[in-house]
């Protein structure tokens, strides 16, 4: 069976060559090669088209990755499609070691190897300062090992195999992601929700230099970036680094989790992000149907806490739900609530939400997500820097950042809405508020546009 390699070039003709002359040296399997070049101008066009076994599509200016990419598959006549970019060096065994991964299971969608320079769940860390040292490792490493493989919920683009049905399933990559940037977290996302799971081929690892196409040819990354982020956010409904930063196995196909933003909930449920209190005086944190103790007053205090945050909902409810892990401000930060602020020692503010920090840099932002910085718990330097970092909380966080869980928000229509799993939950009455140690003078407007797209879940009575 066929595969077609489509590698994307723009300048760099250098770079080129040494991949090509990789994937002619270390590639097993039968492949077809298509080059897409996005407007060189160093030679590249005029040097692949001289080389035979390579079909070229020679774009005139640079028309992103994401169209490029699908140019590419338009022409791919394999079973497989392998997209790479040109700043990479495949080694021993590379493709076979991935097809076999592919093979294993019908359902996996997307494989994506290890490498030097790619998403934090792909990296490896290994000296491979040099061609001959990175040849060395590969001739070792790339062996055909299940036991190496990991479901993920992301998968860099750098190199990333699938079936040429599921790309034709899925339709490619989505050009509004113009340039380059999140065009292959977004096709990730929607092979996740069709059913399908992305795999990392642990047993394979492919070098790659990262980012020379956007640094020879000037252009701004992190601002195409940040364009692009926002627009997966805007489409998506969540901050893609909930994807790439950490695992959470709740976006695999087959899993359920509540609230959360990859499930529409099922019923009505009691609220997360709130404290109790029970007829003993115990104090607890509700998150995702459990309850979380807080076991001690000196817990309490390292967690900021205030009784006026303390809900009165009474001991049956607290009873009726299963315990969860303690909070005990101590262990970070599984002692911790899900979602928090946290001041550093020297008066920095930022939001831990599910395992990712994001710094927050201006109190304008704090303002509008409703965030009070009489709530943000102590935390070291060491603490913090030990969560992967997210992009900062800045400028216009409607469009930067995802709705902001367990807040309480005031909508157009003059209605109270509490935000779980980036969907708003209206208050019923009056009495809600008490029960769960709300209070409505917390509430933060929401603009039109973002209440209008926002999904309304489940009433809290």
């Amino acid at each position: 069976m066929l595969t077609s390699i489509i590698v994307l070039t723009l300048n760099n003709r250098d770079q080129t060559l040494r991949c090509l002359h990789s994937i002619r040296t270390f590639t097993d399997s039968p492949y077809e090669l298509i080059f897409v070049d996005n407007g060189s101008t160093d030679g590249t066009v005029e040097w692949l088209s001289a080389q035979p076994d390579v079909k070229l599509i020679a774009n005139g200016r640079n028309l992103g990755f994401a169209a490029a990419c699908n140019q590419g598959a338009t022409e791919a006549n394999g079973d497989f499609i392998l997209l790479l970019n040109n700043d990479t060096i495949v080694s021993h065994r590379w493709l076979s070691v991935l097809l076999q991964c592919l093979h294993a299971d019908a359902r996996i969608g997307i494989v994506g190897p290890k490498s030097n320079f790619v998403l934090p769940l792909q990296k490896i860390d290994v000296d491979v300062g040099n061609e001959g040292r990175y040849h060395l490792f590969a001739q070792s490493y790339n062996r055909h090992n299940p036991a190496l493989w990991q479901d993920l919920c992301a998968l860099s683009g750098f190199c990333m195999l699938l079936r040429k049905s599921t790309w034709q399933a899925l339709n490619g990559f989505n050009e509004a992601f113009a340039i380059g940037g999140y065009e292959d977290i977004d096709i990730g996302y929607r092979a996740l929700k069709s059913g399908l799971f992305l795999r990392l081929a642990g047993d394979c690892f492919v070098y790659h230099e990262g980012n020379r196409s956007f640094s020879a040819n000037e252009i701004d990354m992190y601002g195409v970036a940040a364009v692009n982020r926002r627009l997966f956010i805007r489409k998506w409904g969540f901050n893609p680094e909930r994807l790439i930063l950490n695992f959470d196995p709740a976006f695999l196909p087959d899993r359920y989790a509540a609230p959360h933003p990859h499930h529409a909930p099922l019923a009505p449920e009691v609220p997360s992000g709130w404290y109790g209190m029970d007829m003993n005086g115990c104090v607890y944190r509700v998150e995702r149907g459990r309850k979380r103790a807080i076991h001690s007053y000196d817990a309490f205090c390292r967690l900021n806490l205030s009784y006026d945050r303390v809900g009165r909902c009474g001991s049956a409810l607290l009873h009726s739900l299963p315990d969860g892990l303690p909070l005990d401000g101590v262990s970070f930060p599984h002692g911790y609530p899900d979602v928090f602020i946290a001041r550093d020692p020297a008066g920095g503010m930022h939001s831990i939400s599910f395992g990712i920090r994001y710094p927050i840099r201006d109190e304008p932002s704090m303002v509008a997500l409703g965030l009070r910085p009489e709530e943000a718990i102590p935390a070291s330097f060491e603490q913090l820097w030990s969560l992967p970092e997210g992009w900062p909380l800045r400028g216009n966080v409607w469009e930067e950042y995802e709705l902001y869980d367990y807040r309480l928000f005031r909508g157009p229509n003059g209605g109270i809405y509490f935000s779980e799993g980036q969907r708003l939950r209206p208050l019923v009455w009056e009495e809600t508020l008490t029960r769960y140690g709300w209070s409505n003078n917390n509430a933060v407007f929401l603009p039109a546009e973002l209440f209008n797209r926002t999904p309304i879940g489940f009433p809290i009575h």
